[in-house]
């Protein structure tokens, strides 16, 4: 835990360089928020969510797409269900099961927004 200003004066810190480090931290996070305000707003497309009739159009224009990741070996699902983001916690005091998905980068498209931390920027 960091001392505050009072647990460092109580402890014998010198007065002049404690306000020096805090006005040096108050220029380092005015500087940061500036840099922040200065980044071009991301423009994202919102899409609406897919419906119940969508998702079972896709998939079943894929085949049978349960019964053949039910059939592969287990070995085969891991690097698939991470692949699509998928975790399974399950609760066995009710029995449920509550499974979700969040795609890996692979799958769905998200940008830096300071473009010197993007490494896709061109």
């Amino acid at each position: 835990m960091i001392p505050s200003k009072v647990e460092l004066l109580d402890a014998g810190a010198d007065p002049a360089v404690v306000t020096q480090w805090i006005n040096e931290a108050q220029r380092d996070k005015d500087a940061a928020h500036k840099k922040l305000d200065a980044l071009p707003a991301v423009n994202r497309k919102k899409e609406s969510p897919l419906t119940a009739d969508q998702i079972k159009a896709i998939t079943e224009r894929r085949g049978n797409i349960a019964q053949r990741i039910q059939a592969a070996d287990a070995d085969k699902k891991g690097p698939l269900y991470e692949a699509l983001g998928i975790t399974i916690a399950y609760d066995n005091a009710t029995r449920t099961a509550t499974v979700r998905s969040r795609p890996s980068i692979a799958y769905r498209y998200s940008e830096c927004p300071r473009g010197d931390l993007n490494p896709h920027a061109r």
